[in-house]
């Protein structure tokens, strides 16, 4: 059932805007001089981040941490209901440069009244690696976002930007999750151009173009912070 390993270490840059609406942005998008165009169907997606009890991984990111680990079930689509094909992500980070690794999960279905404990049979399945299995023994899901994503890649393909609109975040509770309290940033887009970490520099053609700053923006924190416990 895994994967494992997935396109190499890639530099990623990120920006928070909130000083533009998301059709203005994809308008910077589509003008930039690298020629970018969409490529696959917009989409929802979906994701539980996993942190410790004592919130460890919010609290590296906080601390901005070189060399950290984000562990999440992702999923397209629908939030709730039948969940066909979720995937369990590590999003690893390693100085400037990150990668994932991937491994696909059992189907588990997530309504409200949702107990952590129906994700157990999920995350204790004896086909993923030893090691995985060690990993998710120290975790506690703490949080479900949700956003809608384009995706553009240059004309030389070396360069994509996605486009994440329509963010909301719930926090997840070891009982029972009604999911009644729920925190959403109408006024935000956030935006990352992705390239590879082989890539010896950002063409300036890209990194001079857009009017908006880079930033630190984790989406787990911003949710973290912003919904009601």
């Amino acid at each position: 059932m895994s994967d494992g390993q997935e396109n190499g270490y890639r530099f990623e840059r990120k920006y928070h805007i909130t000083e533009a609406p998301t059709g203005e942005i994809e308008h910077w998008v589509r003008r930039c001089p690298a020629m970018f165009s969409e490529v696959y169907v917009p989409r929802f997606i979906n994701n539980i981040y996993f942190d410790s009890p004592n919130l460890e991984a919010y609290f590296q990111n906080l601390d901005g941490l070189a060399d950290r680990t984000k562990v999440r079930i992702r999923w397209y689509g629908d939030l709730f209901g039948q969940i066909q094909k979720p995937v369990l992500e590590f999003k690893i980070k390693r100085s400037r440069v990150g990668t994932k690794e991937s491994f696909r999960l059992m189907p588990f279905t997530l309504n409200r009244g949702f107990h952590v404990s129906e994700l157990r049979p999920v995350l204790e399945d004896p086909a993923l690696p030893p090691r995985v299995l060690v990993e998710l023994s120290h975790l506690e899901p703490a949080l479900i976002n949700r956003y809608h994503r384009k995706y553009f890649v240059s004309a030389d393909g070396h360069y994509r930007i996605t486009v994440d609109s329509k963010l909301e975040f719930y926090r997840v509770h070891r009982h029972a999750n009604q999911f009644l309290s729920r925190s959403t940033l109408p006024e935000s887009t956030v935006m990352e151009l992705k390239y590879s970490g082989e890539t010896a520099a950002l063409d300036e053609r890209i990194m001079n173009f857009f009017p908006f700053r880079v930033t630190r923006m984790s989406k787990y924190v911003t949710g973290l912070e912003g919904v009601e416990g």
